[in-house]
């Protein structure tokens, strides 16, 4: 168990957090201080999975539309004040269903995506396209405003827009 708090102290300059590590059978106890301003951004420690990882690369990869389409249900739930249950009853699921969905970690059937839109009236743009060509499915005002998911490959790109 990893367990951190701010250490309270008169000197906002020295802010650090206390990290300790706590064993299950608490055999051990270790206490390292860090700077806040140390710390990597979780944008930072993706980016670094990404580069030293090839299992979470390829994992991250192939859940790309998972985690866009994740990203545009929270936020209409978000924005319509909706539970995920009430939310599950309008889309005609169980609430575990949206739970999952929001989790963006499998990718939804195109009889989902269709199920999504035609009951909230989130409107999906997904384009995918060879690495490096002009994007031509999603104008530059929706990569704008409404992106919710991007990745690029070697050889592919995607992109996915909602509103």
């Amino acid at each position: 168990m990893l367990q951190s708090r701010e250490p309270s102290s008169d000197s906002d300059s020295s802010k650090a957090i206390e990290v300790r590590h706590v064993f299950a059978d608490n055999s051990s106890v270790i206490i390292d201080r860090m700077k806040l301003s140390d710390m990597k951004s979780n944008d930072e420690l993706i980016a670094e999975q990404l580069r030293t990882d090839p299992e979470f690369r390829a994992e991250w990869e192939r859940t790309a539309l998972a985690r866009a389409v994740a990203v545009a249900v929270v936020r209409h739930r978000s924005e319509h004040d909706l539970s995920q249950r009430e939310l599950a009853e309008r889309l005609g699921m169980k609430q575990p269903q949206v739970a999952r969905l929001e989790l963006g970690e499998i990718n939804p059937s195109m009889e989902t995506l269709m199920r999504i839109s035609g009951q909230s009236g989130i409107e999906f743009t997904i384009d995918v396209r060879a690495a490096g060509t002009p994007v031509h499915n999603v104008t530059k005002r929706a990569q704008a405003k409404n992106l919710v998911g991007s990745y690029r490959t070697d050889a592919a790109e995607i992109l996915v827009a909602a509103r």
